[in-house]
């Protein structure tokens, strides 16, 4: 029997006086990226809090079961999140090399910075400072950053959600050839019905209050536009 990379059970998240999960389980295969669609503001961002051994606010209580590949040590992890969260005073080479340098020599860090940084399409801009890139420059080094990183799971908080459609479609192109390199297991929560159908091997579909499972399409066909649309009609409420 095959062990999941990630796996939750049982688990009850409570934020103030709202209820975001209950009894949630998830079981996320290795090397694929599972996407999560909820509405905004419905408690995405917590759950990977969660996974990521971050969710640190005092209004905030979970309890529940986390296992990565059948172990309970949190194996290191690598985020993207909605904004780049760059280090303005640091190049594009040392935001890369920066969460490098405690898991690999100086010269190999250099070395798989330059290498990363090279597949996001910016060695022109190593020696730059993040207030002289573009948004789209921007979230592309902190692609390079995630993937340059040696982790096994890479948890996506809507990485595109702040482009415009044409640098978001860029974006997902160089997500995409990121993973056919260097293969992850992704988490990657968003409310982009067109996102998830684009990116994602699994879709899972959560509504209400608490959250709960609408939709579990586990094989997913890329722009799939039957099932965009399903998702579509489950997700958008009158």
């Amino acid at each position: 029997m095959s062990i999941s990379a990630l796996s939750i059970h049982g688990l009850s998240i409570v934020s103030g006086a709202r209820e975001l999960y209950r009894g949630f389980s998830l079981e996320a295969e290795e090397n694929k990226v599972t996407c999560m669609i909820a509405p905004s503001g419905s408690g995405k961002t917590t759950l990977l809090d969660f996974i990521a051994g971050t969710l640190y606010t005092e209004n905030v209580t979970a309890c529940g079961e986390i296992l990565f590949a059948g172990k309970t040590d949190r194996p290191a992890v690598s985020f993207l999140f909605q904004e780049p969260r760059l280090i303005p005073s640091a190049t594009v080479m040392q935001n890369v090399v920066l969460p490098l340098v405690n898991v690999m020599d100086k010269n190999a860090a250099e070395a798989r910075a330059r290498l990363f940084i090279d597949r996001v399409q910016l060695s022109a801009e190593a020696a730059s400072y993040p207030d002289e890139l573009s948004g789209g420059e921007k979230q592309r080094v902190s692609m390079a950053r995630s993937f340059a990183f040696p982790s096994k799971l890479l948890l996506m908080d809507e990485p595109f959600q702040s482009q415009d459609l044409r640098i978001k479609l860029h974006l997902m192109d160089t997500l995409q050839q990121l993973l056919d390199t260097e293969r992850r297991t992704v988490l990657f929560v968003t409310h982009d019905v067109k996102e998830a159908v684009l990116l994602s091997d699994r879709i899972i579909v959560m509504d209400g209050t608490p959250l709960h499972v609408v939709l579990d399409e586990k094989h997913v066909t890329k722009s799939d536009t039957a099932l965009e649309k399903h998702i579509t009609s489950l997700v958008v409420h009158p």
